[in-house]
C-alpha cells in the first residue's frame, strides 16, 4: 500500500511539475496541473498517515511532510491570491526536494526515539512551516530574478506577463521572510526544550541545532537589512536565494553525514 501511494505522489508532483511551467505557455494545461497537484497532495496525504506511529521519524518522512505543507499551502492560497504563476516555480522545486529526499535519506533519522511529549511534535511541525516559508521566499525571489532580467534586457517575453509586478514580488518576499523568521525563532525555542526533556539535562546543541542557530542567523541578517531598506529587490532576492541554498545543506547535508544520520531533533 506503501509503495502504491509513492508511486501516486510520484506521478502526481511529476505531472504537476511539468504542466505547470506548460500552463505559463498555454493556460488551458493549469486545470490539468492543478488536478495533478491534487492527486500527488492526497497521495502524500495518505501515506503520511500510515507513516504515522511507526517508530523514529525518518528524513524521508520529515521531508515528505515539508513539502506536502508547501504544495498543501500553494494549492489552498495560490488561486485566492491570484499567484498561480509561482507554481512554475515552485511545484518543480518541491517535485525535486521530494524525490531526492526519498532517493538519498535510506532510514536517516531525524529525531530519537523518544517520541512521546509535546515538544518534539511541535519542533516537527515548526521547524518544517518555516522551511516552506523560506522556499516560497526563495521562489518568490527567483520570480523577482527573472521578471527583473527580461525589464533590464528590454526584451519583453512571456514571464514579464505572466508574474506579478516587481513591487509585489519584492512584498511577498519581505511578508515571508518575517514569517518564516518569527516561525524559525519558536522551532529554536522548541529544539531547545526538546534535548531538555529527552536527555532530561540542560539544552544540548549538537550539530543539527548548531547549524540551525547558523540559518536563523542568516535570515535574520536578511529580515534585518530589508527592515533599514538597505537590502531590497534585487539584493535581497540573492540573499534569499542564497540562504535556501543553505537550508538544504543543513537538511540533508547534515543529517545524511553526521552522526551517521541519526539526530534528536530535525535540522530547521
Amino acid at each position: 500500500m506503501g509503495a502504491f501511494l509513492l508511486v501516486l505522489t510520484l506521478t502526481g508532483y511529476l505531472g504537476t511539475a511539468i504542466l505547470s511551467v506548460a500552463q505559463l505557455y498555454d493556460m488551458k494545461r493549469a486545470k490539468w496541473a492543478k488536478g495533478l497537484a491534487w492527486l500527488g497532495f492526497l497521495a502524500e496525504t495518505a501515506w503520511l498517515i500510515l507513516q504515522a506511529g511507526r517508530g523514529p521519524v525518518t528524513l524521508s518522512q520529515w521531508v515528505a511532510f515539508f513539502v506536502w505543507m508547501a504544495v498543501g499551502l500553494y494549492l489552498t492560497l495560490s488561486q485566492r491570491l491570484g499567484l498561480m504563476p509561482m507554481g512554475a516555480f515552485l511545484l518543480p522545486t518541491t517535485f525535486a526536494i521530494w524525490a531526492f529526499g526519498m532517493a538519498v535519506s535510506n532510514g536517516a533519522r531525524v529525531d530519537n526515539a523518544a517520541h512521546s511529549g509535546f515538544w518534539v511534535p511541535a519542533h516537527w511541525f515548526l521547524s518544517a512551516l518555516a522551511d516552506v516559508c523560506f522556499l516560497l521566499t526563495a521562489v518568490f525571489a527567483i520570480m523577482y530574478i527573472e521578471k527583473e532580467r527580461e525589464l533590464k534586457s528590454k526584451e519583453v517575453e512571456l514571464f514579464y506577463y505572466r508574474l506579478p509586478a516587481l513591487d509585489a514580488l519584492d512584498g511577498w518576499m519581505a511578508r515571508l521572510l518575517a514569517a518564516g523568521w518569527a516561525i524559525d525563532t519558536l522551532a529554536l525555542v522548541t529544539a531547545s526544550l526538546t534535548l531538555h526533556s529527552i536527555l532530561h539535562s540542560g539544552p544540548v546543541w549538537s550539530v543539527p541545532p548548531w547549524g540551525s542557530l547558523v540559518m536563523w542567523m542568516i535570515y535574520g541578517f536578511l529580515l534585518s537589512t530589508r527592515l533599514v531598506g538597505r537590502w531590497r529587490g534585487h539584493r535581497l532576492a540573492r540573499g534569499c536565494m542564497l540562504a535556501f541554498l543553505g537550508v538544504l545543506i543543513v537538511v540533508f547535508g547534515i543529517n545524511l553525514t553526521s552522526l551517521g544520520g541519526r539526530h534528536l531533533v530535525p535540522a530547521l
